[in-house]
């Protein structure tokens, strides 16, 4: 499905693909973290950094992927992004039951941002 959703939606369809391929080589078992950075996938799929984050933003849109913000101390900015394969895409090792995995949203799902915490 992803596949298909990128060579439909993607602003560079096959390049999109090569990331997506790219990325199930080089994930961290039972995390499902990308272990790759931007310039690395850039330099292995032949494109730039920021087409790069392009196509990651795209696979997040889509819920292929997802994405959480890590603050360095000493850097500006939100800090570095890490990215995290969907447990509904690809296995990553993961011991979690059936309704825990419910409660992750599958591809293609719109998520939305909460602020806060439960109530």
């Amino acid at each position: 499905a992803v596949t298909l959703w990128l060579m439909e939606n993607s602003k560079r369809p096959m390049k999109a693909v090569s990331v997506w391929t790219l990325l199930f080589d080089h994930l961290m078992p039972h995390t499902g973290q990308v272990m790759l950075t931007r310039e690395e996938i850039a330099e292995q799929v032949g494109i730039r950094g920021s087409d790069v984050s392009q196509i990651m933003n795209e696979l997040v849109t889509f819920g292929a992927i997802f994405s959480e913000r890590e603050k360095v101390a000493g850097m500006r900015g939100p800090g570095l992004v890490r990215y995290y394969m969907n447990k509904h895409v690809a296995e990553v090792g993961s011991r979690a039951t059936q309704e825990e995995l419910s409660l992750i949203p599958r591809p293609g799902t719109k998520l939305e941002v909460l602020l806060g915490g439960k109530n």
